[in-house]
C-alpha cells in the first residue's frame, strides 16, 4: 500500500499568473457550517443580477473552508435556481439529495481534500467529435492532439485528428468517421489522446491524481499519467497493441457479451456452459463482460436471459482479454521492449492483478511482463477500485470519453457517502458543461488552485503531480 504523503503547493505571489478561470460559470463558496453556508447562499441569491458574472478561480478561503458548495451554471437564472436547490439540501440535511444534485452540477464537500484517483477509459467509449469543442477552445487540448497527429500520421497515413473530428453537419463524413473509429488500430490512439488531453486540462486547474488506473486500453493513459511511458511512446504502444490484436486470426475469433447480474451468479452460470466462456472484465458488483469461443458465449447469453438477467452481445472483432487474443502478446512485448518504460512516479493499478504496479529501479521487467499479460488476461477493474479505496482514495474521476467507469464506481461503493464519482466528458452534454461540472465536483472536494492564497498557507492541498512536484509515495 502506498505510504501516506502530504500534499503542498507553493503560495501565490504577485508575480504568479492568476489561476486559470473555470471554463464557464462556477460558484464556489465555503463556510464553517452547513447553516452558515446556507445563509451565504441566500445572501448571494438576493444580490444576483442579470449581468453575466465574471469567470474566476475560487478563492482560497472558500476552497479550504470546512464546508463547501460548488455550482456549475451558464446564466444568472440558472445559478439562482441551483442556489435554491443547494440551499434546500443544506437546510434539510439530506445526504442522499446531494447525489441527485450532481446531475445539475451542484456539489457539496467538507473537511480536508481527499485523495484522488484518475480512471482512464478504454476502447468502446469512443465517439465521433469527442472533445471537439474543447480542442477548439483550449490550447492544451489542441496541442495534445497535434502531438498525437505527429506520432500517428506515419503509422496511419493520415492525421489521427482527421479520423476523429469532422463537420457534424456532414452526414457522410460522420458515417465515415464512425466506421474508422471501429478499427482497433485507430480507436486505441484516439481514446488515449483524449484521455491525455483531459488530464492536461485538469492539471491547468491545479488538479492531478494521487493514484491512477485504466480500463484495458485506458491502462496506457494511466501509465502516461504515472510517468511510466512518455505520451508519444504510449501512442506507439497502443497502435501496436491494436494492430496486433486485429491481426489475430484463428478458426474462431470469439465473441463477447455484457452481462448485468451479481458476479457470483455470472460465475455460477458460466460454470454450466460447455466450451470456453470466461469473465473477461470484472467491472463492478453487478456488471461484467464475458468472452470466449463464439458458440459458448452465445450459449451463455441464452442462459443468462433464461435466468432473468440482461445479457447483450457486443460488436467486437475478437474476444479480448481471453486466450483467443493471446497470440498478440509476444509481438506487443517486442514493441514495448524498445520503448522508454520507466518505474512509476505515482501508484498505478494493474488490470492483471487488481493491485499496484511494482515501483523502484528494478520495476521495468515486471512492468513489461504485466503489459504482455494484459491483452489475454481478465480486467480486474472492480478489484482495482477496492485497492484504490483501501489506499485512501475517495474521489474517483473518469478521465476520457463517456462515463462507464463512473457507473462502476457508483456500483462498487454504493451506500458509501464518503466516495465521490465524477466524469469529465460525455456525448449527451456539451464539452464545456461536462468538464465544468467535473471541475465543480473537484472544487467542492477542496481541490484545485485558488486566488488570494495566503503566502504562509502551508496546508494547501494541491496534488503534487499536477504541479510537477516529485511524488514520495512508495510501495510497502
Amino acid at each position: 500500500m502506498p505510504a501516506a504523503r502530504t500534499r503542498h503547493t507553493a503560495p501565490f505571489h504577485a508575480s504568479t499568473p492568476r489561476p486559470k478561470p473555470p471554463i464557464r460559470g462556477a460558484l464556489v463558496i465555503g463556510a464553517d457550517s452547513a447553516s452558515a453556508l446556507a445563509a451565504r447562499l441566500e445572501e448571494i441569491a438576493r444580490h444576483l443580477t442579470n449581468a453575466a458574472a465574471e469567470r474566476e478561480a475560487p478563492r482560497a478561503a472558500d476552497l479550504r473552508a470546512p464546508v463547501r458548495v460548488a455550482i456549475d451554471h451558464a446564466s444568472p437564472a440558472e445559478l439562482s435556481d441551483r442556489i435554491g436547490r443547494a440551499r434546500n439540501a443544506l437546510l434539510t440535511d439530506n445526504p442522499s439529495a446531494w447525489r441527485l444534485l450532481r446531475a445539475f452540477g451542484i456539489h457539496r464537500g467538507s473537511g480536508p481534500a481527499p485523495r484522488v484517483a484518475f480512471l482512464y477509459t478504454g476502447q468502446g467509449s469512443q465517439y465521433v467529435n469527442m472533445g471537439r469543442s474543447l480542442r477548439a477552445a483550449e490550447p492544451i487540448v489542441g496541442e495534445t492532439f497535434d502531438e498525437a497527429d505527429r506520432v500517428m500520421t506515419p503509422l496511419l497515413g493520415r492525421r489521427l485528428s482527421d479520423f476523429v473530428f469532422v463537420d457534424p453537419a456532414d452526414q457522410a463524413a460522420v458515417a465515415a468517421a464512425e466506421e474508422s473509429l471501429t478499427q482497433t488500430a485507430i480507436t486505441q490512439p484516439a481514446v488515449l489522446a483524449l484521455d491525455r488531453a483531459i488530464t492536461r486540462l485538469l492539471a491547468a486547474y491545479g488538479v492531478g491524481p494521487d493514484m491512477v488506473m485504466g480500463h484495458s486500453l485506458g491502462e496506457y493513459a494511466a501509465l502516461v499519467a504515472a510517468g511510466v511511458l512518455p505520451f508519444a511512446d504510449a501512442l506507439e504502444a497502443v497502435s501496436a497493441r491494436g494492430r496486433e490484436m486485429a491481426r489475430v486470426s484463428v478458426g474462431d475469433n470469439g465473441r463477447m457479451a455484457a452481462v448485468f447480474a451479481p458476479l457470483p451468479e455470472i460465475e455460477r452460470i458460466l460454470a454450466t456452459i460447455d466450451g470456453y466462456a470466461v469473465v473477461a472484465n470484472y467491472n463492478s458488483r453487478s456488471q461484467a463482460v464475458v468472452g470466449g469461443a463464439s458458440a459458448a458465449v452465445e450459449a451463455a447469453v441464452q442462459a443468462f436471459l433464461a435466468a432473468g438477467f440482461t445479457a447483450v452481445l457486443l460488436p467486437v472483432s475478437h474476444a479480448f482479454h481471453t486466450r483467443v487474443v493471446a497470440p498478440a502478446s509476444r509481438p506487443l512485448r517486442r514493441v514495448l521492449e524498445r520503448l522508454d518504460v520507466r518505474p512509476p512516479l505515482l501508484p498505478v493499478v494493474s488490470n492483471v492483478t487488481g493491485g499496484f504496479y511494482p515501483m523502484g529501479e528494478d520495476a521495468r521487467p515486471r512492468i513489461l511482463d504485466l503489459l504482455e499479460r494484459q491483452i489475454a488476461s481478465p480486467v480486474r477493474f472492480a478489484d482495482g477500485l477496492q485497492t484504490l479505496h483501501a489506499a485512501g482514495v475517495r474521489v474517483f474521476v473518469e478521465v476520457g470519453p463517456k462515463r462507464a467507469l463512473h457507473g462502476f464506481v457508483e456500483d462498487v461503493f454504493a451506500g458509501d457517502p464518503s466516495v465521490t464519482a465524477l466524469f469529465a466528458n460525455h456525448p449527451k452534454l456539451p464539452d464545456a458543461v461536462a468538464f465544468n461540472q467535473c471541475l465543480c465536483g473537484l472544487y467542492a472536494a477542496g481541490l484545485g488552485t485558488a486566488v488570494d492564497a495566503p503566502q504562509t498557507d502551508a496546508a494547501a492541498v494541491e496534488p503534487a503531480a499536477a504541479l510537477g512536484a516529485p511524488l514520495s509515495a512508495v510501495m510497502a
